[in-house]
């Protein structure tokens, strides 16, 4: 993932708050690019927000069980093997 964007630059404040948060709550393992990822492959999927303000409320106001969600998900969808790596022989003793 490429962090170093004109984009990211902007909420770098903002995103170590909520990762000093979520660090305060014993959630120490995630890390600035992981809620970068989040903000912009799913609170901004679609439709990135016209005004800073609102990107910066939508990144204050992302909670733990909101991102695990997020997290649980993507480790569901985007790290499905190929039916030629899997080794069936350990699935079938």
């Amino acid at each position: 993932m490429n962090l170093i964007s004109k984009d990211f630059h902007r909420y770098d404040v903002w995103l170590k708050q909520k990762l000093n948060e979520f660090a305060q709550n014993g959630y120490n393992q995630v890390s600035i690019e992981d809620l970068w990822e989040y903000c912009n492959h799913f609170l901004w999927k679609h439709k990135k927000r016209e005004r800073y303000y609102q990107e910066v409320r939508d990144i204050m106001s992302i909670n733990v069980n909101d991102y695990f969600n997020y997290a649980s998900l993507k480790a569901q969808v985007y790290s499905v093997s190929s039916l030629d790596e899997m080794e069936f022989d350990d699935l079938l003793r």
